[in-house]
């Protein structure tokens, strides 16, 4: 009976943890710091964590197709494969920009350089 309570403390946690996060998109997109699809794939990505936390039965099937025994194994590599594309999403933008800043930079350096002589 003990981990039934420990289970419904945690499934909780973790709704109130995604309802502040669609509550924190919609802030980010009110103030335009996301795009309509950015922000609709957020509400989709955390509306599906609040389905998933009430209804943690609706993946059992799903992880027995992979031959994974439990729901939180499951999610947790879920959770896993969605921050590493994450990461590796930001790191390519972030280098993008980097790249573009640089030959900005050069650009100018080269037009001040010219105007000087």
């Amino acid at each position: 009976m003990e981990a039934n309570h420990m289970i419904i403390g945690i499934q909780i946690v973790a709704f109130l943890f995604a309802f502040s996060m669609i509550y924190f998109a919609i802030l980010s997109y009110k103030k335009k710091d996301l795009n309509r699809g950015e922000f609709f794939s957020w509400l989709i990505i955390w509306a599906t964590a609040i389905v998933i936390v009430i209804f943690p039965e609706l993946l059992r099937g799903f992880a027995k197709t992979f031959f994974v025994t439990r729901v939180f194994d499951l999610m947790t590599i879920g959770g896993f494969i969605l921050v590493i594309s994450m990461a590796s999403t930001a790191y390519i933008k972030t280098k993008r920009n980097e790249r573009k800043l640089e030959e900005m930079v050069r650009r100018e350096a080269l037009k001040n350089a010219k105007t000087k002589k």
